[in-house]
């Protein structure tokens, strides 16, 4: 027993060297900020925060490698801006940084909408005292955030309408997963070896296992043609930007309102402010999924497109009228929707490196136009 004892002891040291040199080398190979996951935590205006300096995040709990002092543009958003299924550098505010030269401090998170980008410029974007802020309005779920926003917090009250008091302000969002705490949250936190494996096709494919097992629909698109393997997820989207619902019609109110007084604090400041509106997957690859019939859920999509085709006119006739400039990112992305792979090819609807740098694009032509 003593000898069997010894070997199991051995083979465990051997285990644990062999798994810390891996992390060592993980560490060095790839930048932990791409990896680590943060840990979230509750905050009575935000919903949630980032604790600092986990996930190698800032000492202010954003997605980058230091807080400077001054930057010449900050960008406030949510997952899409944040730079989910990419590197931080990969990020459109990253890559925006990089073809411009400009110091681009990233302000956002994931689940976060116009009521926090509201919130987040009045009380850390200032600070960085900027030449331009530009928020990043995602029209998959930034609509229905602000309703959950507004009408879940009581510092926005004031701004609900008594006819919708009965509302639950709880709307669902790609990235709100709890506060729970346990062994696969400290790896994921810890560990870029945990991520490598976590983060990659397998964990994919465990996470569309996951949502096929809730019952969602998945819809996939295989143009050979075209060279597109992706997935959809219309039920999802649909969430966020049925209009057909009360809440969803309330959150654009309230979005476009947000988006007014950010732009009114823009001008008190002599800050230029900037929207890029960003879409949906669905509405990028509308040339080859709208009105096709082979695909499942086929009205369910073409009526998720049309909604949106709604919300968009909607949102770019105020920001007209209300002196709002904007950046559409539509257009870029759906020309490059046929031509480069823009999306992970499967279920998930954040852009990859390539789609985020389509978006910084377009937003340095702008500016560039400026």
């Amino acid at each position: 027993m003593n000898r069997y004892l010894k070997t199991f002891l051995l083979i465990l040291v051997s285990l644990v060297m062999s798994l810390l040199i891996a992390e060592g080398l993980s560490r060095i190979v790839f930048d932990p900020i791409d990896f680590l996951k943060p840990r979230r935590v509750p905050d009575d205006v935000l919903r949630y925060r980032i604790v600092p300096g986990t996930g190698a995040h800032d000492e202010l709990g954003f997605r980058n490698k230091s807080v400077p002092d001054t930057a010449e543009v900050v960008a406030i958003g949510d997952s899409h801006t944040y730079g989910i299924s990419a590197r931080a550098s990969e990020s459109w505010p990253g890559a925006l940084g990089s073809m411009t030269g400009k110091t681009v401090y990233n302000l956002s998170l994931g689940g976060y909408g116009p009521a926090e980008y509201l919130y987040l410029m009045e009380t850390e974007a200032l600070g960085f005292h900027p030449d331009i802020i530009i928020a990043g309005f995602y029209l998959g779920n930034d609509i229905k955030d602000s309703f959950t926003a507004v009408y879940s917090v009581d510092r926005w009250k004031d701004m609900r309408k008594p006819e919708l008091q009965t509302y639950q302000g709880s709307g669902e969002s790609d990235d709100e997963d709890g506060f729970s705490y346990g062994i696969g949250d400290w790896l994921a936190g810890n560990s870029v070896l945990y991520r490598l494996v976590s983060s990659s096709f397998i964990g994919d494919s465990l996470r569309q296992s996951r949502r096929l097992g809730r019952g969602e629909q998945i819809v996939m698109l295989e143009d050979e043609k075209n060279g597109i393997s992706t997935g959809f997820t219309p039920d999802q989207r649909l969430r966020g930007l049925d209009l057909g619902k009360a809440e969803v019609r309330e959150g654009l109110r309230l979005s476009l309102e947000f988006f007014s007084r950010m732009k009114e604090l823009a001008q008190k400041n002599d800050i230029e402010f900037i929207v890029v509106i960003i879409p949906t997957k669905e509405s990028v690859f509308a040339e080859y999924i709208e009105g096709n019939k082979a695909l499942p859920a086929s009205e369910k999509i073409d009526y998720l497109i049309g909604n949106e085709r709604q919300a968009d006119t909607a949102v770019k006739k105020y920001f007209d009228e209300h002196g709002i400039r904007y950046v559409d990112a539509l257009p870029s992305l759906s020309r490059s929707a046929g031509v480069e792979q823009i999306y992970p090819n499967n279920f998930g609807g954040h852009g990859n490196r390539n789609g985020y740098r389509i978006i910084a694009e377009s937003i340095k032509n702008y500016l560039d136009g400026l």
